[in-house]
């Protein structure tokens, strides 16, 4: 082969080198992820240096079974993240790789709370159920610390920071909730919530007009219909003493237990105060095309009752797309039902930021007035108001900053028959964070509906944004993207995301193979024809 053919093929290997590349980052450019965008795969600068706060060395030993560490690959990736906290722990983190069934210890670790997980295997084409371990246990003198089930890295180095942290200062979080709203028990109808949360942290619930203690770390306020003024003087005090607040606050009451009446709220006081915060909740209710399906029950025209399922714009389903990527609550978004939300308008206030964190799709509209709320009301009453209201809406924010007291200027109020020893109120406060939420019906047991754990998570993560150090909180938006294009979720996206990639790898890249044969053929005749006549002239 001489030279010239030489070139000409590496050529032609270029080109096809090339083609390959814009056919697979074709795909890359249209979903727009980076597997290794902002580092989450390394430890953070927090964790390294850990060790100047541990006093005497922490023991973190991780629980793994031999045969789930043949089988999946995530168990490395743990040890690996593992070794690195040890590395730069100047050797005040000990990690220890523990199989339970090689040392015999299956009960001793059960005992320490990691829990043992059944998968089924293929061994020689006979499938059978195995137990493993893969937890971890932090113990650090006589505190201990566990992580059940660890299966995933994309959460484990907060958790780990948090927990590391959290057992060396021996200190355990407070979460005080105030149910707001009148005939509603935080037991009953926030079972699933109150569960949730007792896994985390020390959970009390206070009763309206209750001083919050001062070793509350987080309150949150589910609900306001039955709040006076007299109730949300010991909230505002403790905001203004730094405490942290999460409000789940409507401005649209709902009777979610019976007929599903809608009335704007009447009592004006914890809207207003939560105003003079920062955000105005409007008393309207938020539709949206991004909305749940649910089953309804109607009478069958042959008699009896049948179910039918219902699209519900007044249930919303927020997708990944209309959330803060950047605030922590909602980095690592897993989904979020709200019912019947109320939006949410951020006022001027100095010295405070509010940051929306929750918005609707930009095809969500408002019920104004004539509130209709029965799934089985139809399109004609749902959509009356869509052509006027049709935008984007925020349905939760992130405040932070030094909040003004709503009571600043007023006397401090009073209740007959009930003693108070309150005084001097204070009239700003100090640098605290605060969420709001115009939905309080999303924490409820209502949540089942959406037959996720999206509303749980959002409460969870509100609560440790709320109590977290800021430090920590860094680690929380280090977010490993996915790489499908499942993550598009929105269909209008998915399908101008699905036509270009289908259009550069089944038409244009075929069209640049086509344009280079023809070039390069038209080039090789032009050549042929030229070599004769080159020929003929030196003869002569």
């Amino acid at each position: 082969m001489n030279k010239k053919r030489q070139q000409e093929l590496l050529l032609f290997i270029l080109a096809l080198a090339v083609v390959a590349f814009v056919g697979i980052d074709s795909v890359r450019f249209f979903t727009r992820f980076d597997m290794t965008e902002n580092g989450a795969y390394t430890i953070s600068s927090v964790s390294k240096n850990l060790f100047r706060e541990i006093p005497e060395q922490v023991q973190v030993t991780y629980y793994i079974s031999e045969k789930l560490e043949k089988m999946h690959p995530m168990p490395k990736q743990i040890e690996d993240l593992l070794n690195e906290y040890s590395a730069f722990s100047h050797g005040k983190i000990r990690v220890s790789i523990v199989d339970p069934a090689k040392t015999a210890s299956e009960a001793a670790v059960e005992r320490l709370g990691v829990l043992p997980q059944q998968i089924q295997t293929v061994e020689q084409n006979e499938q059978s159920v195995a137990m493993v371990y893969t937890g971890i246990v932090i113990q650090y003198l006589d505190r201990t610390e566990t992580l059940p089930v660890v299966f995933a890295t994309d959460t484990l180095e907060y958790e780990l920071s948090s927990r590391i942290r959290k057992i060396v200062r021996n200190q355990q979080k407070v979460v005080g909730v105030v149910v707001g709203d009148a005939g509603k028990n935080f037991s009953q109808d926030f079972q699933t919530l109150q569960q949730s949360l007792q896994r985390s942290f020390t959970v009390r619930e206070l009763q309206p007009g209750q001083d919050v203690p001062a070793d509350v770390s987080v309150l949150f306020v589910l609900g306001g219909t039955g709040l006076d003024d007299f109730d949300l003087y010991p909230i505002d005090q403790y905001i203004m003493r730094g405490g942290h607040t999460l409000f789940a606050v409507p401005g649209v009451d709902v009777d979610a237990q019976q007929t599903l009446t809608a009335t704007a709220v009447t009592n004006d006081s914890p809207l207003t105060a939560i105003a003079t915060y920062g955000v105005q909740i409007g008393k309207q209710l938020v539709l949206d095309k991004s909305s749940l399906t649910v089953p309804f029950q109607t009478a069958s025209p042959l008699g009896g009752m049948m179910i039918n399922l219902v699209q519900y714009p007044h249930w919303i389903s927020i997708r990944s797309e209309n959330v803060s990527t950047k605030n922590p609550i909602t980095s690592r978004f897993a989904g979020l039902s709200l019912f019947w939300p109320s939006p949410l308008e951020a006022r001027k206030v100095d010295g405070v930021k509010a940051e929306p964190i929750v918005n609707s799709t930009g095809q969500a509209w408002l019920q104004t007035k004539n509130f209709v709320t029965t799934p089985n009301a139809g399109p004609a009453a749902f959509y009356a108001e869509q052509g006027s209201t049709t935008r984007k809406y925020v349905l939760a924010y992130a405040l932070s900053g030094e909040f003004q007291s709503y009571f600043a200027g007023k006397p401090i109020p009073v209740r007959k028959g009930t003693k108070t020893d309150w005084k001097d109120t204070l009239a700003k406060g100090r640098d605290t964070r605060m969420i709001v939420v115009g939905n309080s019906a999303f924490a409820t047991e209502l949540q089942q509906y959406s037959r996720n754990t999206g509303n749980i998570d959002f409460l969870l993560n509100s609560a440790d944004w709320l109590s977290s150090d800021d430090d920590l909180l860094s680690i929380k938006t280090r977010v490993t993207h996915e790489i499908t294009l499942n993550r598009i979720q929105d269909p209008a996206q998915k399908a101008a995301a699905a036509f270009w990639a289908e259009a550069v790898n089944v038409v244009f890249i075929p069209l640049l193979v086509i344009f280079f044969a023809v070039w390069r053929t038209a080039k090789r005749r032009k050549l042929q024809r030229t070599v004769p006549e080159a020929t003929n002239d030196v003869q002569k």
